[in-house]
C-alpha cells in the first residue's frame, strides 16, 4: 500500500507545509460556504430587502479573511499557521455585531443556524482529497470553481422563476440556456463565455504547472480526513434525529435557506433514487384497487380530501364543455399586508368568489414551477411524493404515458385540448400532451398578434381567443386546459419608471418592494381582465359549459420570499363558473391541487378516471396518503399491479395548433419567393430543399423570402415549419414546387 501511493517515508511526518494544507483547506471552505450562502439568499430575493451595509458586510468577511490568509502565511512558521487557524476559529463568533448581521442578512431563524455549521462540513468534505492527491492546488481550485458556478446558475435561476436550483433541472438544462439571451443579454453572454474560457485555461495551466513528488504529507492529514467524514456523518444523523433539518415539499426557497444551499442541492440529487414504499407489493395494491371498485360501485356520492369538499353531485344533464385556466402566479393582491392600492386589481375574479363556488388550493410549488401544479391538476398525481423541484413532463412524461383529465374525457366522446402563450416546447409539452392523451396544443407559435409584457412575456388577452377557436374546432363536447404566462416573475424593482393604472398607496414598506408589487398587480389586472373575457365567452355559448380558475402558486416577490406580508404562500385562490345550474351541494373550500380534476369531472357529471375514483373512494380514510403513495408508485414505478389493460393509454396523436397551416402556392417576384397558404404567424419559417430561410411574415396567409440570382434554378421543395424553443419544428406544412 505504501509502495502503492509513493509515500516519502521522511515527509510522512507532520511538518509546517502538512499542518498549512490543513489550515488551507479550512481556510477555503469557509470562503466559499460564504460566497455559496450569499449567492443563495441573493438570488431569491432579486437585490430587493438586501441593505447595501449587509452586502458590504459579506464582502468585508471575505476581504478580512483573505487579508489573514497572508498575514498568517507570510511568515514561514508552525505556530503562526497555528496561532492563525485559532484566531480564524474564535474572531467570528466572538464578534456578536458581525455575527449576527451575517445571519440576518441570510434571512436564517437562529435555530437553524446549525444547518450551515453541516454545509461548511460538507465543502470542507469535498475539498479534502486533495490531501490524497499530487495535484493538489488543481483540484481545489476545480471544486473551487464548480461550487462557485453552480452557486452563481442557482442565483440567475431563481431570480428567472423564483425557486433556487436543483438536481432536476438536470433535465431542462437545454430550455434553460435558451432563455439566457433574453435574460442576460448578449454582453453578459459573452462575458460569461470569455470567463469560461479564462477559466478553463488558467485550469490547464495549473495542472500542468503543478509537481509534486508526493501525494501525502503526513499521517496526520489521513487522520484529521478519517475524523471530518466520522464528524461530518455523525453530525447530519444528529440534525435529522432532533429535526433541525426540515424539508419544505412545496417551499424550496425555505429549504434551501433554512438546510444551507450545499446540502439542499446534493439533497435534491438524494431524493431522485425512487425507494420502495413500506408494504408495496401485489396484495396491497389489490387490496386497495378492491375498496376503491367497491366505493365507486356503491356510492355516487363524491368525498374528497377536506371535509369541506362532499356532495359534489353526479350531474344528470348533458355533458358540458369543461374548461381549466391556470393562471401564472395568480394571488390575491389584497391579502399582502401593509399595502393598498387605488382599487381592486382582480375585480372579476373577486365577483367570481362572491358569486360562484370559491376557496383555496394547495400547490406543489412556491414562487415558481408551473409544470407542477398542472401536472397534479391534469393527473391527479401527488409530487409530494416525487423529488423536490421534480418537472414529470421530463422524467416521467418523455418516456411513459399516464391517466389525465384529457385521456379520461377523451373516453367519454370528447374533443381536449391545451392551451399556452408560451414556447410549445418549453418543459417539453409537445411530448408530455402526447402522453396525456390531448389531441392538440396551440402554443405561442400558433397564436398572431401576441402583444407582450414590458418584461417580454406574452400578455393573457390573447388566450381568449384561442379557447373559442377549440370550442369551435369539432361537434362534439371539448375539454380545454389553458395556462397563462403573463404574471411571471421576475418583477422589476425599478418598475416606478412604468406608468400603469393601478397604483401602490398607504404601504410602509421598502421602495423596491412597492416597485415589485406595483408591477404584479397591473400584470394580474390585466389577467383579470381576461378572466372577465372567458367569463363573457361561456355566457355567450349556446353549450353548457363549467369553467375553473386558479394559481398555479404563490408570485416570487421579494417579500414573499422572505415570508413578509402575512401570506399563506402554500395556497392560491380558485373559482368555478357555469353557465348552467349545477345540481349540487358542494360550496368550495381548501382543496390541493392534485384534487381538481376530481372536483371538475364530478360536478360536470362525467365519468372518473382511475386518479379521480382514488380521491373519491379514499380521501376520507385515515389512510389516505398512504394508500396514495402505494398507488402513485405502483402506477410511475413500480410493477403496475394497479391499472387494468383497458385502464392503460397510448400516446395520442397530438396536433399542433387547431387549425391547418398550409401552402397553396409558392412563386417568384424579382428575386422573392412569396408563398400563399393560410394560417401563418410569426413564427412560420420557410424552407427551401431542406434550409433554413429567413422568412418575412407578411400575414397570415403571406410570407416572403429573398432568393439569390443564381440558385433560383435550383429550387425544388419548399415547406414552412413551426420553430420553438432550440430551433426546433414543431410541425410543418405540406410540400409544394415553385409555380410557373
Amino acid at each position: 500500500m505504501m509502495k502503492l501511493l509513493k509515500i516519502d517515508k521522511n515527509k510522512f511526518k507532520p511538518t509546517k507545509n502538512s499542518i498549512k494544507e490543513l489550515i488551507y483547506l479550512v481556510y477555503i471552505s469557509f470562503i466559499l460556504f460564504i460566497i455559496t450562502e450569499i449567492m443563495c439568499a441573493k438570488g431569491t430575493s432579486s437585490y430587493g430587502y438586501i441593505q447595501n451595509s449587509n452586502i458590504y458586510l459579506g464582502i468585508g468577511i471575505l476581504v478580512g479573511l483573505s487579508a489573514l490568509i497572508l498575514v498568517v502565511f507570510k511568515k514561514d512558521k508552525k505556530s503562526y499557521y497555528i496561532g492563525g487557524l485559532v484566531l480564524f476559529l474564535v474572531i467570528t463568533p466572538l464578534i456578536k455585531y458581525t455575527w449576527d448581521k451575517f445571519y440576518v442578512f441570510l434571512d436564517i431563524p437562529i435555530d437553524n443556524i446549525w444547518c450551515l455549521a453541516l454545509d461548511y462540513l460538507i465543502i470542507l468534505l469535498l475539498l479534502s482529497p486533495a490531501v490524497f492527491l499530487k495535484k493538489k492546488l488543481f483540484y481545489t481550485v476545480l471544486i473551487s470553481s464548480i461550487l462557485i458556478i453552480l452557486s452563481l446558475c442557482n442565483y440567475f435561476v431563481s431570480i428567472f422563476r423564483g425557486i433556487p436550483l436543483a438536481y432536476s433541472d438536470i433535465y431542462c438544462i437545454k430550455d434553460g440556456l435558451s432563455l439566457t439571451k433574453d435574460f442576460l443579454g448578449e454582453n453578459s453572454i459573452l462575458f460569461i463565455a470569455v470567463g469560461g474560457i479564462a477559466l478553463v485555461v488558467f485550469l490547464v495551466f495549473i495542472f500542468i504547472k503543478e509537481k509534486r513528488r508526493v501525494r501525502i504529507t503526513s499521517y496526520i492529514n489521513i487522520i484529521a480526513v478519517l475524523l471530518l467524514v466520522i464528524g461530518t456523518y455523525s453530525y447530519y444523523l444528529n440534525l435529522v434525529h432532533s429535526k433541525t433539518l426540515i424539508y419544505y415539499s412545496a417551499n424550496m426557497v425555505k429549504t434551501y435557506r433554512y438546510n444551507g444551499y450545499v446540502y439542499s442541492t446534493l439533497e435534491s440529487g438524494l431524493r431522485f433514487i425512487r425507494f420502495k414504499p413500506d408494504n408495496y407489493n401485489q396484495d396491497s395494491i389489490r387490496a386497495i384497487r378492491k375498496e376503491v371498485d367497491s366505493n365507486t360501485a356503491s356510492n355516487r356520492e363524491t368525498t374528497v380530501a377536506s371535509t369541506k369538499l362532499k356532495n359534489i353531485s353526479k350531474n344528470s344533464c348533458n355533458k358540458p364543455n369543461i374548461i381549466f385556466v391556470q393562471l401564472e402566479g395568480f394571488m390575491d393582491p389584497m391579502s399582502i399586508k401593509e399595502v393598498m392600492y387605488t382599487t381592486d386589481p382582480i375585480p372579476n375574479f373577486r365577483k367570481l368568489q362572491k358569486n360562484s363556488i370559491s376557496g383555496k388550493v394547495k400547490t406543489p410549488s412556491i414562487g415558481g414551477g408551473t409544470a407542477r401544479t398542472e401536472f397534479e391538476v391534469m393527473t391527479g398525481i401527488d409530487l409530494e411524493f416525487l423529488t423536490d423541484g421534480e418537472v414529470p413532463h421530463y422524467t416521467i412524461l418523455g418516456h411513459e404515458t399516464l391517466n389525465s383529465v384529457a385521456s379520461t374525457l377523451k373516453k367519454q366522446g370528447y374533443s381536449t385540448h391545451a392551451i399556452h402563450n408560451n414556447q410549445g416546447n418549453f418543459y417539453n409539452r409537445n411530448k408530455a400532451y402526447s402522453s396525456l392523451g390531448y389531441d392538440t396544443y396551440t402554443s405561442v407559435e400558433y397564436m398572431d398578434n401576441v402583444e407582450r409584457t414590458e418584461t417580454n412575456w406574452a400578455k393573457d388577452t390573447i388566450l381568449t381567443k384561442y379557447i373559442k377557436e377549440c370550442l369551435e374546432s369539432s361537434e362534439e363536447r371539448d375539454l380545454v386546459f389553458t395556462i397563462s404566462v403573463e404574471g411571471h416573475s421576475p418583477y422589476p424593482t425599478n418598475s416606478d419608471k412604468y406608468d400603469f393604472p393601478i397604483k401602490v398607496v398607504n404601504s410602509s414598506l421598502s421602495k423596491s418592494d412597492q416597485n415589485q408589487i406595483y408591477y404584479y398587480i397591473n400584470k394580474i389586472h390585466e389577467s383579470d381582465e381576461f378572466i372577465g373575457d372567458v367569463v363573457d365567452l361561456v355566457d355567450s355559448l349556446d353549450e353548457d359549459t363549467i369553467v375553473v380558475f386558479y394559481g398555479d402558486h404563490t408570485p416570487a416577490l421579494d417579500l414573499l420570499n422572505r415570508d413578509g406580508g402575512n401570506v399563506d404562500r402554500t395556497t392560491t385562490p380558485y373559482a368555478i363558473y357555469s353557465n348552467f345550474d349545477l345540481d349540487t351541494n358542494f360550496e368550495g373550500g381548501d382543496i390541493s391541487a392534485y384534487q381538481m380534476s376530481t372536483i371538475m369531472l364530478g360536478l360536470a357529471g362525467v365519468d372518473l378516471g382511475p386518479m379521480e375514483n382514488v380521491h373519491k373512494a379514499l380521501s376520507s380514510n385515515l389512510d389516505y396518503k398512504k394508500d396514495l403513495e402505494l398507488i402513485q408508485y405502483d402506477i410511475l414505478f413500480g410493477e403496475d399491479y394497479y391499472l387494468s389493460e383497458d385502464e392503460k393509454i397510448k400516446p395520442s396523436n397530438l396536433k399542433m395548433g387547431t387549425k391547418n397551416i398550409k401552402i397553396e402556392s409558392a412563386t417568384l417576384q424579382d428575386n422573392q419567393l412569396c408563398i400563399k397558404g393560410d394560417n401563418f404567424t410569426r413564427k412560420s419559417t420557410v424552407f427551401i430543399d431542406g434550409k433554413e430561410k429567413t422568412t418575412l411574415y407578411v400575414d397570415k396567409n403571406t410570407l416572403r423570402v429573398y432568393c439569390e440570382k443564381d440558385n433560383i434554378d435550383d429550387i425544388k421543395n419548399i415547406v414552412v415549419k413551426q420553430i420553438g424553443l432550440h430551433d426546433i419544428a414543431l410541425s410543418q406544412t405540406n410540400t409544394v414546387q415553385l409555380s410557373d
